[in-house]
């Protein structure tokens, strides 16, 4: 994604109880996502939209598809207060949508606002990778004993492509004969080979069990504090971006490393779709210059005798 979204885990329980009904709403949708398969982190997410939502005053059951697109005209980054971008907002109507539709489907309401919602196109996604200079700055603001965990967090962000949910949920025995086993977005699984600095990370973590666990009722940090732990160590070593960011300089790495196999690096990002790879893969400056260099001015005499 080009603009993923964030959310602060206190929406999830706001400061003041909601009206019975709308909770018992919210408890209903959440129960028809588990049923349907939906993983944690896409239920949690519809449902941080759906307190959105209520936190502008807008009933589910009685909002227009005036009253919605009018919030969705004025949606706000939560962290800087600037419109959001139109992939977000491509994002929070896709949220809107699947709710407003269970509530029509489920006959909690005569009809679907959303359908009628505007479409916003979103953005086509620009590779902002980190460089190999700035990964090892990065690397080495982690140097100290504290930030162990930190630097696994890295690690694994940056010469495995893992999201920071996955990071979180890493356990000793997904580690299979110089392999990792990761469960990603929808489910997705897959047996990446590990770089040689996992298989040194895997000697020193435990053989079973979380690496990362907590006494939270998750029993595994949470995937917002692999997040805010990489940015502080950004913060620290003077390098820009996000964390996500380490996932780009891996897909571009591979892609550099296979010779511009994109085919390989879709497997190794674990898209479905090629289209998704070229988003996280940038193309190397000498690579390009070499290859529009390599565009013949004058027809082959070979061809012509």
């Amino acid at each position: 994604m080009s603009d993923f979204l964030t959310f602060d885990p206190a929406w999830q329980e706001p400061a003041l109880p909601l009206p019975e009904q709308t909770g018992e709403l919210l408890r209903a949708f959440r129960r028809h996502g588990l049923a349907s398969g939906h993983s944690d982190r896409t239920i949690s997410a519809r449902e941080y939209t759906i307190r959105r939502l209520l936190a502008a005053d807008l009933d589910p059951l009685t909002s227009s598809a005036d009253d919605l697109t009018e919030w969705l005209s004025t949606l706000r980054d939560s962290r800087t207060g600037e419109l959001v971008t139109r992939s977000s907002k491509a994002t929070y109507r896709a949220q809107v949508r699947a709710f407003f539709r269970w509530l029509h489907e489920t006959g909690r309401r005569d009809d679907d606002p959303t359908s009628r919602l505007p479409r916003p196109r979103a953005q086509r996604g620009v590779p902002r990778p980190l460089s190999v200079a700035q990964v090892e700055q990065l690397l080495k603001a982690c140097d100290d004993p504290r930030a162990a965990w930190t630097r696994a967090y890295v690690s694994l962000a940056a010469f495995a492509g893992l999201r920071v949910h996955e990071i979180a949920k890493i356990r000793g025995q997904d580690v299979r004969g110089g392999r990792l086993f990761v469960r990603g977005k929808g489910g997705h699984e897959a047996l990446l080979p590990m770089h040689p600095l996992l298989v040194e990370l895997a000697e020193r973590m435990p053989d079973t069990g979380w690496w990362f666990p907590t006494s939270s009722q998750l029993g595994h940090v949470h995937r917002c504090s692999v997040s805010t732990a990489i940015k502080r160590a950004m913060d620290r070593a003077g390098v820009p971006g996000t964390p996500h960011a380490l996932r780009h300089f891996y897909g571009t790495q591979v892609l550099k490393s296979s010779g511009g196999n994109l085919r390989t690096t879709q497997q190794a990002m674990r898209h479905v779709s090629i289209q998704s790879t070229a988003i996280y893969t940038l193309v190397d400056d000498a690579a390009l210059t070499h290859a529009i260099g390599g565009i013949p001015a004058e027809p082959d005499a070979a061809e012509h005798p």
